[in-house]
């Protein structure tokens, strides 16, 4: 909330000293315009005082954020890895709560994944696209204020990380990837999805691997028959982790009605904590 006040209104032979409290850290109402958002921080800032340390110590200094490139990208994500072992994560929407185990197999992903939710980049974010036995795509939103966040996180994507046994079975997460100018099929570093999917017969899983050029193993053929998913994206986008607990949330999710362009008519929203 600004405050304005009228100085030249107010005369007084004594000196006044003004203490400005800063506002907590509000998320920007949706929509708004990141210059605003920018302009009302600044003018609740609390004023820098010097604060005297006890003879012989220093403060620890913050380490400093750096900004992700297509050429620092692995360096950064891999210390970032090694610093940051969690693998565990709860994803908190308006239709119930998942729990996530990420793949170590898959470790820029997995350190991507959980750089973004230290930084709180998903909270308030949407499943913003939504098809019924087919997968809930979230990770953004329409706001301006998301585009501000993701530039200061950087702009790059991640290398691809196909693993072998890590496939689109029901409940698989996986990242959003550009189909055009993408030979290497480098994912989206923001946008993910989870698969529904749908259980397949021995002919269909025939049919996806000679219409795709697809490899299915028995022991994913036997998955995509028993449990379901959706086996002709094996290949062609990164699964870095899979739901462990709530798999239920994925068809709450999957059931809500949409608009032609598959974005849900009532907000789906997320939150994300990391378990461990």
């Amino acid at each position: 909330m600004r405050t304005r006040i009228n100085i030249a209104k107010v005369l007084i032979s004594t000196v006044l000293t003004v203490v400005l409290c800063a506002c907590g850290g509000q998320p920007s109402p949706k929509g708004q315009p990141q210059q605003q958002a920018e302009t009302a921080s600044a003018q609740t800032e609390k004023p820098k005082t010097k604060t005297a340390s006890p003879k012989g110590t220093k403060k620890a200094a913050k380490p400093k954020k750096v900004r992700l490139t297509e050429d620092n990208v692995v360096e950064e994500l891999t210390k970032y890895g090694r610093e940051n072992p969690e693998r565990r994560v709860k994803i908190v929407t308006s239709k119930g709560t998942m729990v996530v185990e990420l793949y170590e197999n898959t470790p820029l992903h997995r350190a991507n994944f959980i750089h973004l939710i230290k930084e709180h980049y998903y909270d308030g974010t949407e499943f913003y696209r939504v098809i019924n036995n087919f997968m809930i795509q979230g990770g953004d939103t329409d706001g301006y204020e998301r585009r501000a966040v993701k530039e200061k996180i950087g702009k790059y994507t991640l290398p691809a990380e196909f693993r072998e046994g890590n496939i689109h079975k029901r409940g698989a997460l996986s990242m959003v990837r550009e189909y055009e100018n993408n030979p290497e099929k480098r994912s989206s570093p923001f946008e993910f999805f989870i698969v529904q999917g749908t259980t397949y017969t021995d002919g269909e899983l025939n049919g996806t691997e000679f219409n795709y050029n697809v490899k299915i193993g028995p022991e994913a053929r036997a998955v995509y028959k028993s449990v379901g998913g959706c086996a002709y994206l094996d290949g062609q986008h990164t699964v870095f982790g899979e739901v462990v607990e709530g798999l239920e949330v994925i068809d709450k999710i999957a059931a809500v009605k949409t608009d032609n362009g598959d974005w849900p008519l009532e907000a789906v929203t997320i939150k994300m904590e990391i378990v461990k």
